[in-house]
């Protein structure tokens, strides 16, 4: 949430989630900026990943779109793991760094899901999933 500290949110996140073997790793989503200037917006989502990382262990993933992420984030987290929202592509999101997870689309129609739902793949083999996994 922008104009929210980060090291609360993820302080308010360490204090909700309880981890366990086998889930994914945590996920910032980030979409809005808000009234937050860009190197404000850096400096929280630093704050957030690196708390995050610190008291779990863990290397969280970065959730937003493609216009988002150039627009905001850039080079500054290419080292974190990348879940891209861009939807409705043919083949891959048109980023041009790595990704883990691409959302591909929000229209996706699921058996015993009334309404729309996201569609996502994970960039990898079943080998390469489970080492993302918790341990």
């Amino acid at each position: 949430m922008p104009g929210v500290s980060g090291l609360a949110q993820a302080r308010h996140f360490l204090s909700t989630v309880t981890l366990q073997a086998g889930d994914l790793p945590p996920v910032l989503d980030i979409e809005v900026a808000g009234k937050a200037a860009s190197s404000q917006l850096r400096k929280e989502v630093r704050h957030w990943l690196r708390e995050v990382e610190r008291t779990t262990g863990v290397r969280p993933i970065i959730y937003t779109n493609v216009g988002f992420y150039q627009r905001y984030l850039g080079s500054d987290f290419d080292s974190y793991p990348l879940w891209i929202a861009h939807y409705y592509r043919p083949q891959q999101p048109s980023i041009s760094r790595g990704w883990t997870f691409w959302q591909h689309s929000d229209v996706g129609r699921v058996n015993g899901i009334d309404g729309p739902v996201d569609f996502n793949v994970f960039n990898g083999d079943s080998t390469a999933f489970r080492r993302i996994l918790i341990p």
